[in-house]
C-alpha cells in the first residue's frame, strides 16, 4: 500500500468506476481508491493497458505516480 499523508473521502461528484483502462485517455481526471478511501486524485498522463497501469499527476502535490489496477479501483471524474 502506498504511503499517503491523508486519504480523502470519495468525491461527491458523479464519478464513474472505470472497469477497462482502455477507456481512459490522457488528460482525464480520476480518483484512485481502495475500498471507500481515495488515495490519489489527478490527471492521467499515460496509460499502459497491457500492464494494467496508469500514470497520473496528483492534484495536490503534482507528483507523477504509477497506479496498478490490480491494487486500486479507478474512478473517472466528470469533465
Amino acid at each position: 500500500m502506498p504511503a499517503v499523508s491523508a486519504p480523502h473521502h470519495p468525491s461527491t461528484t458523479r464519478s464513474k468506476r472505470v472497469r477497462n483502462i482502455r477507456s481512459i485517455r490522457r488528460g482525464d481526471h480520476v480518483e484512485v481508491r481502495s475500498g471507500e478511501q481515495v488515495y490519489y486524485r489527478g490527471e492521467v498522463r499515460e496509460t499502459a493497458p497491457g500492464l494494467g497501469t496508469i500514470w497520473i499527476r496528483g492534484d495536490e502535490e503534482g507528483i507523477r505516480t504509477a497506479i496498478s489496477v490490480e491494487d486500486f479501483t479507478i474512478w473517472k471524474l466528470p469533465a
